[in-house]
């Protein structure tokens, strides 16, 4: 049985997001994607374990371990054999797509995310260390090619869409189907279906246009 570690910040919302959430949605946002990962996580396995930089406020339904070390340290302390590490913020993954994950061959399977980052990894040789951050995708290839691991590249736009920006409020808001995007709803915002999908919100009984950030 493969044991699913998710890294958690509770107390460091999407600073990105701050343009189109409050400090207050921002953070329950956070929390729900953290639920909807667990979700999927215990579908496909019976040692979940939240990975917590601190007190979490709200029963998550798993074992929580606190951790106040930096994410590369306090991740490489629990690293073991047969141990997947998926990140807080990925609300589009589902039990199809994970399972996938977990089936994948090699000492090393890494799930890529946008701008070389690393959503997900599954290590099966405990000499591995994550090195997160900065490229963290490009130097756990060379992490794994440096001890003579086998490499496996896990591709999935489900695994691949973190929550970061604006942009990706309109991948969740089409692809999503859990909390995330409940609560994306709730606080007004929709789809308008034109030539190209846009994000819209409902503010003050008027329709806003969220517009794609370039950035």
């Amino acid at each position: 049985m493969v044991e699913i570690i998710i890294p958690f910040k509770p107390h460091s919302p999407k600073s990105r997001l701050s343009d189109v959430l409050s400090l207050e949605e921002r953070n329950k946002l956070m929390n729900y994607m953290l639920l909807d990962v667990i979700d999927t996580a215990k579908e496909c396995s019976k040692d979940v374990v939240v990975l917590s930089s601190g007190k979490i406020g709200f029963a998550v339904g798993c074992e929580v371990i606190e951790d106040s070390r930096s994410l590369n340290e306090a991740v490489n302390s629990v690293i073991d054999k047969n141990v997947a590490i998926i990140m807080s913020d990925l609300p589009l993954l589902t039990r199809e797509v994970l399972e996938r994950f977990l089936r994948c061959e090699g000492d090393v399977v890494i799930a890529p995310g946008r701008r070389c980052g690393t959503n997900m990894l599954l290590v099966r040789d405990e000499r591995f260390r994550v090195s997160y951050h900065y490229g963290s995708f490009i130097k756990h290839v060379k992490i794994a090619e440096m001890l003579g691991m086998n490499i496996t590249i896990f591709d999935s736009f489900y695994a691949w869409v973190d929550i970061d920006d604006r942009n990706d409020l309109l991948e969740l808001m089409i692809h999503g189907e859990g909390r995330s995007k409940h609560y994306l709803e709730k606080i007004g915002f929709r789809v308008d279906y034109k030539k190209d999908p846009i994000l819209c919100r409902m503010q003050n009984s008027e329709v806003h246009t969220i517009e794609k950030s370039t950035g």
